[in-house]
């Protein structure tokens, strides 16, 4: 046995009960937000993680059943695809779902549920088709932060960025 499995298995016979309570989801599970990312012209993959109830340093242990919606209207009412994923501790509770048979170069809208709760709606969209001729392309790359160098504010001014550009784009004549 090793000194590190040893000392991790009986950590527990010192600790109160309510200490080793098994952590319940948060109010709010949904606190790190939802993700979307690698469009294809019919697929997109959706993302979100857990969070355990308390302090964030805790984390989930049980698979938590997570459901899944994405729809044509942000009002989620056309909806065109939905599951369920298990979020489980071997990924940190959290769930990437690759929604197939969607339309190409459209948004789409998407959210998640679990044990009641549910979360903000995302927006996404899919790539345009192979075939098909686009008279503009913008993309943004943003990798990992370095924490202690700072606060990540990429995301933020990539939104800024996309917001002033779909003011212009709605606001210029056809």
């Amino acid at each position: 046995m090793l000194r590190r499995s040893f000392v991790a298995g009986s950590v527990g016979l010192w600790l109160p009960a309510a200490a080793r309570a098994e952590p319940k989801l948060a109010a709010n599970p949904f606190a790190l937000g939802v993700a979307s990312g690698r469009p294809r012209s019919q697929s997109i993959v959706l993302w979100t993680r857990l969070m355990a109830e308390g302090e964030r340093s805790r984390r989930l242990i049980a698979p938590v059943p997570v459901g899944w919606t994405i729809a044509e209207d942000e009002a989620m009412q056309r909806v065109v695809a939905s599951g369920q994923a298990t979020a489980e501790a071997r990924w940190a509770h959290s769930v990437h779902v690759e929604v197939q048979g969607l339309r190409p170069n459209r948004p789409y809208w998407y959210r998640f549920t679990a044990e009641g709760a549910a979360s903000p709606v995302g927006r996404t969209r899919t790539a345009p088709a192979e075939s098909e001729r686009v008279a503009r392309l913008r993309f943004a790359f943003a990798s990992c932060q370095q924490y202690e160098q700072g606060y990540y504010t990429a995301f933020r001014h990539m939104a800024a960025g996309a917001a002033i550009w779909c003011a212009r784009t709605a606001a210029a004549p056809p």
